[in-house]
């Protein structure tokens, strides 16, 4: 069994559909518990890296990247080399050459797996420091999140934490976002999934000053 390796919580990389070939960052193999370089990314490694019950979906997900070029947000497990189960978002959108002509996809990954496991304490504190208003809205916008993307409650609030620290964005006016662009919709699954997707994108692609 591999030592488990350090793991900070984001990395990049790209998939080119048309060749099958992937480009991961030093990142990227650390969250799938690999030395950055130790192997060759292939589509093979990449999904048997995937818990089975989220392997259909996830591929599902970018064939759709691929061939529409949509932005994407997908949450599932990776069981990584050095034995380590981890919570994993994986953010990104396709580029297309042609209509129909499978092409770049790219974007990043995001671990979640440590805020998972340390949330009830900071949900406690930004529980105590919302006003009820705003934990009714952080409370909207994690159920938004949980049925976009299948979370449970505590990976949801993790993944508002994780934008909200990166994009140097509070949780709460996070939220408050995110609730007004699902609300701006219809209520079909579909289309919030688009919505949260294109949020989401667009926090990823945007300056870290809010």
């Amino acid at each position: 069994m591999q030592a488990p390796l350090p793991s900070r919580p984001t990395g990049r990389f790209s998939f080119d559909a048309a060749t099958g070939k992937w480009d991961w960052d030093d990142e990227v193999f650390r969250i799938h518990g690999y030395a950055p370089g130790a192997v060759v990314p292939t589509t093979d490694l990449v999904m048997g890296a995937k818990h089975p019950d989220d392997r259909e979906r996830v591929l599902a997900d970018l064939k759709r990247a691929s061939h529409t070029g949509d932005p994407f947000a997908i949450s599932y497990r990776i069981l990584g080399a050095d034995d380590t189960e981890r919570r994993v978002v994986l953010v990104g959108e396709g580029g297309v050459c042609a209509p129909g002509e499978s092409t770049l996809v790219q974007g990043y990954y995001i671990d979640l797996s440590a805020d998972v496991e340390q949330i009830v304490g900071h949900e406690i504190h930004d529980a105590v420091e919302a006003t009820v208003e705003a934990r009714g809205t952080i409370e909207q916008a994690k159920g938004a999140i949980m049925l976009a993307y299948g979370l449970d409650a505590d990976a949801a609030f993790a993944m508002l934490r994780w934008w909200s620290r990166n994009r140097n964005v509070k949780v709460r006016e996070l939220a408050a976002r995110l609730v007004g662009v699902v609300q701006e919709g219809g209520i079909g699954f579909a289309d919030l999934r688009l919505r949260v997707d294109g949020l989401l994108h667009d926090l990823t692609e945007a300056p870290p000053n809010g």
